[in-house]
């Protein structure tokens, strides 16, 4: 049986390590196998997409673009409809725009702006563990399974202005901000499944097998 291949982009804008690590656990004794990309050519014969951020909405875009990965990328989870997880960062990139010291447009998948938290006496990064509220269901996240659950958050900016039919689940932080998203194929977590243990490697477990 030909084994399907799970793409892990290297973007250089984070370390890859713990996803990597989790990813690999995940497909012991499976039909899957890994594959990192880290050049365009990395694409050819990928099956699945997975795609860590950490830090900067611009850098992320910028370092996809400088490796020339972004088209390549946009392609893959558009035209080919290739299942895609984006974590932190990488589900950011999904939005129209980034407002992260100036205005910079993303990927524009999932309608919606990337904001900064405003409210005042608010602790900026929101780090550390919090539950999410599924409000919609799919093969990749369960309310049974997912519900109230937590997980682990570090960031400063969150998805704003998603319509209501793209919301997967939600997360309290001062206000109910977009905490998983999904599309057809896209899916995308604030969070960092990776670092959020059993609960975390579910989710991962879930888009390799069932997505």
């Amino acid at each position: 049986m030909k084994k399907k291949v799970i793409g892990l982009i290297d973007s250089d804008s984070g370390n890859i390590g713990s996803i990597k690590k989790a990813i690999l656990k995940s497909i012991v004794r499976k039909p899957y196998k890994l594959k990192i990309i880290r050049t365009k050519k990395d694409f050819i014969n990928v099956d699945k997409i997975i795609l860590p951020g950490q830090g900067a909405f611009a850098t992320l875009i910028n370092s996809l673009k400088k490796k020339k990965l972004y088209n390549e990328l946009l392609k893959s989870i558009t035209d080919l409809s290739l299942p895609y997880l984006g974590i932190c960062v990488g589900m950011q990139i999904l939005a129209s725009y980034g407002h992260e010291n100036k205005k910079i447009r993303g990927m524009n998948i999932i309608k919606g702006d990337i904001v900064k938290f405003s409210k005042k006496k608010l602790t900026i990064p929101h780090m550390g563990w919090n539950s999410i509220s599924i409000k919609k269901e799919n093969k990749v996240f369960k309310k049974k399974d997912l519900h109230l659950k937590d997980f682990y958050f570090v960031h400063s900016y969150y998805f704003k202005g998603v319509k209501k039919e793209d919301v997967t689940a939600t997360t309290n932080y001062s206000i109910n901000y977009p905490s998983i998203i999904s599309k057809n194929n896209i899916y995308g977590v604030q969070f960092h499944p990776e670092k959020s243990h059993k609960i975390g490697f579910k989710i991962i477990n879930n888009f390799i097998l069932k997505s």
